[in-house]
């Protein structure tokens, strides 16, 4: 197939998924990959109150991508089971432009993410594992996973992560399951799988690395069936800088692998800048290792 032709079909696709009256949004993962790129969900934040700002933009051959994710991390201090207890609350403020084979703006906020148990374990040897269930709250809006005028569906992951932090290296591997319910049309989107991993050392204040991401559909439903099971898969690069209290990470990336229909086309490039911040913390533990969430 011809470059061209794969463009059209790419863009035929992108305008299907996203054209509410003719057919429900596209098939992906209900968190982007890549958003937790960098950060070290396996450890617990010291206890406090901690805001955190994604600032997300992609670009490529028939789209672009803004989005604005704030969220809200309450760690309590509290030990249930040996592990640390946390919750948090993320929104997302999604803007989509489909360049190609017209022009398309959706925009609107996307579901709500709830975390209520976020467990996260101090292994020894500045390995950490945390265990996190959330779930997304169904709503109706133009980048919502639903169906013209249908309510979404309820979006539930389960999160993994495995961190090392320990002689000025910064490692983390996070990885997500979610399990989706139909929306009220009765169209489901796919289970997924999605993995964002990061290593990078400590210079100083200054922090410099690797990251990544993947994210695989894990079954074929009615949104995915024409084009199969969808996937995508990229790499880049992490600077970070410490002042003190608030901690920006900057990534971008480049998407080297996709198939179907995803959050990402191939050849995409994504920027993503967080700053993060206490607003309120309690004297902190000696030693206590800090991260955030999405």
């Amino acid at each position: 197939m011809t470059r061209t032709s794969s463009k059209l079909k790419s863009g035929i696709l992108a305008l299907a998924a996203l054209s509410g009256s003719v057919a429900p949004a596209l098939a992906a993962s209900w968190t982007p990959p890549g958003v937790t790129m960098g950060l070290t969900l396996g450890a617990p934040l010291a206890p406090g109150i901690y805001v955190s700002n994604l600032t997300h933009y992609g670009q490529g051959d028939i789209k672009t991508i803004t989005a604005d994710i704030p969220s809200f991390t309450w760690s309590s201090g509290w030990k249930i089971f040996g592990a640390s207890y946390s919750a948090s609350l993320i929104l997302e403020a999604l803007q989509l432009h489909i360049t190609s084979p017209v022009s398309i703006n959706k925009y609107g906020v996307f579901n709500p993410l709830l975390v209520p148990v976020i467990l996260s374990w101090d292994l020894g040897q500045g390995f950490h594992a945390s265990w996190s269930e959330g779930i997304y709250l169904p709503i109706d809006t133009d980048v919502a996973f639903t169906s013209a005028g249908a309510t979404s569906g309820t979006g539930v992951e389960t999160r993994f992560a495995l961190s090392y932090l320990s002689q000025d290296w910064v490692m983390s591997a996070n990885t997500i399951l979610g399990t989706v319910t139909s929306d009220t049309d009765g169209k489901k989107q796919p289970n997924y799988f999605n993995i964002d991993w990061s290593v990078a050392r400590k210079f100083g204040k200054w922090q410099v690395g690797a990251v990544g991401y993947g994210a695989w559909d894990i079954e074929t439903t009615e949104t995915n069936a024409a084009v199969g099971p969808g996937h995508t898969v990229g790499i880049g690069g992490l600077v970070g800088y410490d002042f003190g209290g608030p901690k920006l990470l900057i990534e971008a990336t480049h998407a080297i692998d996709q198939g179907g229909a995803t959050n990402y086309a191939k050849n995409d490039t994504h920027v993503f800048a967080r700053l993060t911040f206490p607003i309120w913390q309690p004297s902190a533990p000696d030693g206590e290792q800090s991260a955030s969430l999405k």
